[in-house]
C-alpha cells in the first residue's frame, strides 16, 4: 500500500444515481412490513439522512455513505459501525437494497 493511501485512506466514491430522495415503495408490502415508511436523502457530499416516519412523528438518523461497486457502505458517526448493503437500480426510478437476503424497494 502506498504512503498516500496509508495516510489518507481510499478516496470516497459515490454512485451519482443514489443522489436525491428515495421513499419506501408503498406498493411493496414486504418493504413496508419490514422497514415501514422510510425516506432516505443522499447528498453529493456523502451525507445520508434516514427518516423513519410514523404518523406525525419522524425519527431521523444522520449518517454518511460511500459506494464500492454495487455495495453501499453507510456509517452512523454517533455510533460508528460500517454497514454494507448491496444495491441496484430498476430503471432509473427504483432503488433496490438487499439486507440479509431480503430486498427493500424504494
Amino acid at each position: 500500500m502506498g504512503l498516500f493511501k496509508k495516510l489518507f485512506g481510499q478516496k470516497s466514491v459515490i454512485n451519482e444515481q443514489l443522489i436525491g430522495v428515495w421513499l419506501t415503495d408503498p406498493k411493496d408490502k414486504l418493504t413496508i412490513s419490514t422497514l415501514g415508511n422510510v425516506k432516505m436523502v443522499f447528498s453529493e457530499k456523502g451525507d445520508l439522512i434516514y427518516d423513519i416516519i410514523e404518523g406525525d412523528k419522524t425519527q431521523r438518523i444522520n449518517m454518511t455513505f460511500r459506494t464500492e461497486g454495487d455495495i453501499l457502505i453507510s456509517d452512523q458517526p454517533s455510533h460508528p459501525k460500517k454497514e454494507r448493503t448491496k444495491f441496484e437500480f430498476e430503471n432509473k426510478d427504483r432503488l433496490i437494497l438487499e439486507f440479509s437476503g431480503e430486498k427493500a424497494v424504494f
